[in-house]
């Protein structure tokens, strides 16, 4: 029987083959075969997609929790906007005044200067009529020519400045009002025939009040 043999630490000193050391593994060795790789990629895709289908439903319980809530508000705002529209309902204008958008207005019968009408507008919790817009003069122009008079309204000019000047101070702008005639001491404005018109205040004509409507 052969007995096996054994490499000496020491070389023999008859020749013969070395002992052979054992073969060095190549360099791709410790790698993983394409099959593992191919499933952990999938085992990461998957624990994704289930980390953003967790996300996911949190996010839609949260809003499923919340919802009753938005919907109570919803209804608070819809309240709100009625009772504010029903308010809106009972803004009303006395007997003899039209109402125009937030105005009460007042076409006087009887005729004076225009001094005696900024002191009887105030009598009825009114003052002259003051003119906002281009909308408004409009508004007015065709209420005018309806009644086919002239009417006195809260602009007259101002010295020494030399300005046309609403009662309540401000400047007229002329970009938007033009006014047909002079500008002179003692001038006012009516609205006539569609045009406002510089007048004499000490003119005769009726005049238009304003004030704003009251919970009736």
């Amino acid at each position: 029987m052969d007995t096996p043999r054994v490499c000496s630490k020491v070389e023999d000193l008859t020749p013969g083959p070395l002992c052979a050391s054992p073969p060095s593994r190549p360099p791709d060795a410790c790698r993983c075969p394409r099959s593992h790789r191919l499933a952990l990629k999938l085992s990461c895709a998957g624990l994704i997609l289930l980390l953003l289908t967790v996300i996911g439903l949190s996010v839609l319980v949260r809003v499923l929790i919340q919802k009753p809530s938005i919907e109570k508000c919803r209804d608070y705002i819809r309240r709100i906007a009625a009772s504010s529209t029903d308010s809106s309902v009972q803004l009303r204008c006395p007997n003899g005044w039209m109402t125009y958008q937030n105005k009460c207005l007042q076409f006087s019968q009887e005729t004076s200067i225009w001094e005696e009408g900024l002191s009887d507008c105030p009598r009825k919790g009114a003052t002259l009529l003051l003119i906002q817009n281009q909308e408004e003069l409009r508004f007015i122009k065709n209420s005018v020519q309806e009644r086919g008079s002239s009417f006195w309204i809260g602009l007259n000019y101002s010295l020494p400045d030399k300005n046309w000047r609403w009662i309540n101070g401000s400047t007229l702008s002329s970009d938007v009002f033009i006014i047909i005639g002079n500008a002179k001491r003692n001038s006012c404005v009516t609205v006539s025939n569609g045009k406002l018109v510089s007048e004499n205040c000490d003119s005769e004509n009726r005049w238009i009040c304003q004030k704003e409507p009251k919970y009736l």
